[in-house]
């Protein structure tokens, strides 16, 4: 299984991911603890993330602070143009607020390559955001998230306390409501240090304060996994279009009164077994799949700069992390598609290809085969590194 995800087993060892999947995934909390020296450790620091707020402009949404104990209204630290007052944050934050930098994979290569790893490794979206909080601080009063998320600590401590839950799996995008959803009794507490990971699946309640010994900063990755639901609402469309008799309309007066409440219960379970009995996976795959791809961050750093290095015989190639490749034969030719991109190839080529596309590791010109001299293999290697599959090693 390590072996199928390996970007997201780097995240949870040493815990074995068989059970992870089996005992935690969208059930209970899993809380890894890690060591300083580790690599999910130094995900990002401190110091970027100040460059980050003081070196750049930024707007909100994209940088905002909250603090549960007293409401921080955007206009107090932005100004009518949304852009971001740096020396506000800092004021606000030294009295208590987080700091939230949302989308954190479009400010920070390291993070964007650990998405576009994990988003191609396991079919999902994920989205990182993160959190700075001085010490002693709260930045959410008890709350739920409406998808999984696995929290990486990257400087200081925070206590997390989770709570029995109302609400289990909320549907995607469902917002917590504070006054209608109330957490129930504490069930844990859990002390994340640097190189530690927590995972909170969706739905279950819980909040943080960071400890009063210096300020805390952790990554959420958000995983926005695909419903069943959202797949059977899909299929049940597709259906609607195929078969009319899905789209005839209700008895009239049935919304009035006038039709037999019985006669509608019967009506409708002979609509249901006809649409279940004509629903195939076939039908969503290739729209969900597309809009996975359309929307699959894809790790391009390093790329402009490729553009322009000396390709010889020495030099050393890799397989972009997170790129999603596939060699496709079509009649006397082949199509290389690379996330949403397609190009399309000499058939004789396909086995060049397809070593250059699945290594695990990193290879050579050499490494290709023999089908094409040297020249043939820099035009080759040099039209992949433009798609975005492979990359210069560094």
């Amino acid at each position: 299984m390590s072996e199928r995800f390996p970007a997201l087993a780097s995240l949870l060892a040493p815990h074995s991911l068989q059970h992870f999947l089996d005992h935690h995934w969208e059930r209970e909390f899993l809380h890894v603890r890690g060591r300083p020296t580790e690599a999910r450790a130094s995900l990002i620091t401190l110091d970027a993330v100040d460059a980050m707020l003081t070196a750049r402009a930024s707007r909100h949404p994209d940088v905002s602070l909250v603090n549960a104990r007293e409401p921080v209204e955007a206009d107090a630290y932005s100004d009518d143009d949304a852009l971001i007052d740096p020396i506000r944050v800092a004021r606000l934050f030294g009295a208590g607020a987080t700091i939230i930098i949302n989308n954190l994979d479009q400010l920070d290569p390291g993070v964007r390559s650990l998405l576009s790893r994990l988003e191609s490794e396991l079919g999902i979206h994920a989205q990182a955001n993160l959190y700075l909080t001085p010490g002693g601080a709260q930045g959410f009063a008890p709350h739920f998230d409406s998808h999984d998320v696995i929290l990486v600590q990257v400087v200081g401590q925070k206590q997390w306390r989770l709570y029995d839950s109302p609400k289990g799996l909320p549907m995607r995008g469902e917002r917590f409501d504070p006054a209608a959803t109330k957490p129930g009794e504490r069930t844990a507490e859990l002390l994340l240090q640097r190189g530690d990971v927590l995972y909170i699946p969706r739905g279950l309640m819980h909040d943080a304060v960071a400890v009063d010994d210096g300020p805390s900063m952790h990554v959420t990755v958000g995983l926005h996994a695909f419903r069943w639901s959202e797949v059977l609402l899909e299929a049940l469309a597709a259906q609607a279009l195929a078969d009319p008799e899905l789209r005839t309309g209700l008895p009239l007066g049935a919304l009035v009164g006038g039709a037999d409440p019985d006669a509608l219960r019967a009506a409708m379970r002979d609509k249901v077994d006809r649409a279940l009995g004509a629903m195939r996976w076939d039908d969503v795959s290739d729209r969900m799949e597309g809009q996975f791809e359309r929307e699959h961050k894809e790790h391009l750093a390093g790329l402009v700069i490729d553009a322009i290095t000396p390709i010889t015989p020495e030099t050393v190639f890799v397989r972009r992390p997170g790129a999603r490749a596939a060699v496709v034969p079509d009649g006397d030719a082949v199509n290389v598609h690379v996330n949403e991109r397609s190009t399309r190839w000499p058939a004789a080529i396909a086995p060049m290809l397809g070593a250059a596309l699945t290594r695990e590791g990193p290879f050579r010109m050499a490494d290709l085969g023999d089908d094409l001299d040297d020249k043939g293999k820099v035009t080759l290697l040099r039209r992949l590194l433009a798609e975005g599959a492979v990359a210069i090693a560094r």
